[in-house]
Order: C-alpha cells, then structure tokens, then sequence
C-alpha cells in the first residue's frame, strides 16, 4: 500500500488513537473498546481498515482476536514515526489500567469452572418463566428465597411453615399458613403441585406426609422433593432437627404414598466439608 493510502487511513483521529495504543501492547478488541470509549461495531470497523492498510495484524487467543501494529513493507521510518507519537494523557491512563487488570489475581474460592453471573436463582428464574400458571403449595420456607421466586410467574403460591417469623418475611402476594408437614393445612385438590425443599428429613413418618401431598394436588399434579443422599453426620439430629440421616430411595417412598411417572436423580454434590449431596425426586398424581 503506496504512503498516501496509508495517510487516508491513518487521516482518522480515532485510528490513529488506536494505532497509537496496538504499537505500545497488543489488545483485544474489548480492550480498545474500554479504552477509546467507543462500541464494538466501531472498534471493530476501524481495525479492519488499518488491518486492510498494512497498519496492523490480527492473532487468534483463545475466544479472542488481539491485534498489535505491523511494518508496512518499505515504510520503516514512518511506523518509527507514528508510533512514538505520544498518547493522551487518558488513554495512556486507560491503557495502564487495562494492562493491570489482565494481572489483577482470580478472587479466592472460585473453582476451575465459575463463570460470572452463573447462579441457581438466575437459573430458577429462567426455568420458572417457562411453566405455566400454577396453584403451588411450598412446604418450609426457609430462607423464603425459592417461595418468593415462585410467586412471581405462579397463579397462587401458598406457603407452610411452623415459623410464623419465616412466613412473616414472605411478600404480600403470598398466602400463608401456618403449619407442619405431619398435619399440612391444605385441602383436598387444592393445589397443582408441591415442593418440599430439605424438609422431608425432618418429619418422623416420610410417606405420610407423602400421601397428604397426594391428597392436595388436583388430578395430574405433581410433586418435587429435593432432600439429601445418606450421609453419617449424626450432628444434624440434635442441631438442625432431622429425623432422617439423608434417604437411599426418595423415589420409593414417593411410589409407596401412591405417587406415578417417579424420577429420582443427584442434582448437586458439595465440594467443601461436611459433603453432602442433595437429590431431587419427582411424581404425578
């Protein structure tokens, strides 16, 4: 490419702004985006026109393009030119920032697989717009975290707990009611489905409670219970309350209390001390 051709290219402030910044580090787009302040579309459109000159070459890293100035063949003494061209103050200040944070240390306990913003309530949220409008009964509340993200997609959530104080932090369009699993306040075909989330464990009769969940779902309705595998830590029973040290067969138990079409799998197994693993079981009326 002749040096007039290359004048016209570099004519552009922003390109010359991003020539500037590739002749001192190699960078990927979504690092000049940061520093120029401009989108990626621009960015983008920009580096291919200095690519296209001569002015820059393109290497592939990873899920990346990073991009560092080239020679223009015969123009040696320009490049030299060009890229002693001082930075302004901002963009040298951006550039030093960008070049820290690719050093900046991963925070500590993350595990080899996180991604950022991967959680269960993002997941519960996707998963919960799918179904439809439900009458669903939650059975021990807990924090409230999972009856409040039903209640958003949900045709009426009732929730029943023995701890008036749990159920006193649930939103108003909830309705409440307080109550045990042994002797569930809930009427014959009233709801569409239930879901008992680690309480099954604390009642002394697990197929009883089973059979009233039965008696409360309206024809095809169906239950979820998430609960825990075996395990040996004894401390629970005096602490937390169970009855139960985890369950071998959850999906036996629900076809016992009458349930069909019964599913049992492992949805999660800790990797931190003491270790448990949860299952999920699930039937239909």
């Amino acid at each position: 490419m002749s040096r007039a051709d290359i004048f016209r290219t570099l004519g552009d402030p922003t390109r010359l702004r991003i020539f500037a910044l590739v002749a001192r580090e190699e960078l990927a787009v979504g690092e000049v985006q940061d520093i120029v302040g401009l989108g990626q579309s621009t960015v983008s459109g920009h580096l291919a026109q200095l690519r296209a000159a001569g002015l820059v070459t393109a290497r592939r890293d990873g899920a990346h393009t990073r991009y560092t100035a080239a020679r223009p063949e015969g123009q040696d003494a320009l490049y030299q030119l060009l890229a002693s061209e001082p930075l302004p103050e901002g963009d040298a200040l951006a550039l030093r920032r960008v070049l820290a944070e690719r050093t900046a240390p991963t925070p500590e306990g993350l595990g080899s697989d996180y991604l950022p913003g991967r959680s269960w309530e993002a997941l519960a949220r996707m998963l919960l717009s799918l179904l439809p409008p439900l009458r669903i009964a939650d059975l021990g509340v807990g924090t409230g975290h999972l009856t409040s993200l039903l209640a958003a997609g949900a045709r009426h959530v009732i929730a029943i707990d023995r701890d008036e104080s749990a159920l006193s932090r649930l939103p108003a369009s909830i309705e409440r009611r307080v109550g045990t699993l042994e002797d569930l306040p809930l009427g014959e075909r009233e709801v569409d489905l239930v879901l008992i989330s680690q309480a099954l464990h604390c009642v002394n009769d697990p197929v009883a409670t089973l059979r009233r969940c039965r008696d409360a779902l309206a024809g095809g309705g169906q239950i979820a219970v998430l609960d825990l595998a075996p395990h040996t830590h004894a401390w629970v029973r005096h602490r937390l309350g169970h009855q139960h040290l985890g369950f071998a067969d959850l999906a036996g138990l629900l076809r016992d209390a009458g349930f069909h079409d019964v599913r049992q799998e492992i949805v999660h197994v800790d990797r931190r001390a003491p270790a448990f693993t949860t299952i999920l079981a699930t039937g239909r009326k």
